[in-house]
């Protein structure tokens, strides 16, 4: 037969403690426990919620080359303008970019004027000039077949290189060529250049046939 304990004062107490005891303890070590109470490695990759470790939570510098995984950053993860010249092994950056204006085709050879044609090239750089021409040319007609126009590309004086624009139509015609030179490797002490131009025709083209414009790039590597 069950007896049934009767319901004092001093049972209420005793029941009421060790709730206390069990319930606030938990809290108590919830707000206690902070990292040094955390054994090595006790923390897994599966105890972690899914986005639970977001950007904000991450320490500066936290995040380094050897944390990212092979081919994990693309062209798309890259800002605009965030790799300089500079940031790159081998450095690539333009150094010049001269210009030229109009001049007349009259058959003559003479210099061609050009802005911003100096820069400095140090030791171990190599610079490569191109760039463009465009010109308004007809044929005159005589005995050669055609108009055309030279570009002579020199740097310190020394040919490097040029271009050439030709057409065979007696009616004007605007065109547009290329033109480059061959890479200049750096000398062994820093190098002030100049690039200047000599234009010449071969004499075959009507007189209101001009150059109108020309524009360049030096890039140099290193």
């Amino acid at each position: 037969m069950l007896r049934h304990r009767r319901l004092t004062y001093a049972n209420v107490v005793s029941t009421l403690a060790l709730f206390l005891a069990l319930t606030g303890g938990a809290v108590y070590a919830a707000s206690r426990i902070d990292t040094k109470n955390i054994a090595k490695n006790a923390v897994t990759t599966g105890k972690i919620a899914p986005r639970a470790v977001t950007a904000k939570r991450l320490d500066a510098d936290s995040v380094r080359a050897k944390q990212l995984a092979r081919a994990a950053v693309g062209g798309t993860a890259i800002a605009d303008g965030s790799v300089s010249p500079d940031k790159l092994e081998v450095p690539v950056f333009f150094v010049a970019d001269p210009t030229g204006g109009s001049a007349e085709v009259d058959g003559s050879f003479g210099p061609y004027p050009v802005d911003g044609g100096t820069w400095t090239q140090n030791p171990g750089q190599i610079n490569v000039i191109f760039g463009e021409a465009t010109a308004t040319l007809a044929y005159d007609g005589s005995g050669s077949g055609a108009c055309e126009v030279y570009f002579d590309i020199r740097l310190n004086g020394v040919q490097v290189g040029g271009g050439q624009l030709r057409t065979d139509s007696t009616t004007a015609q605007e065109l547009t060529a290329s033109l480059g030179a061959q890479p200049e490797i750096g000398p062994e002490q820093p190098e002030q250049n100049e690039m200047t131009i000599n234009l010449g025709s071969n004499g075959d083209c009507t007189p209101d046939s001009t150059v109108d414009s020309s524009r360049f790039q030096v890039l140099d590597f290193g």
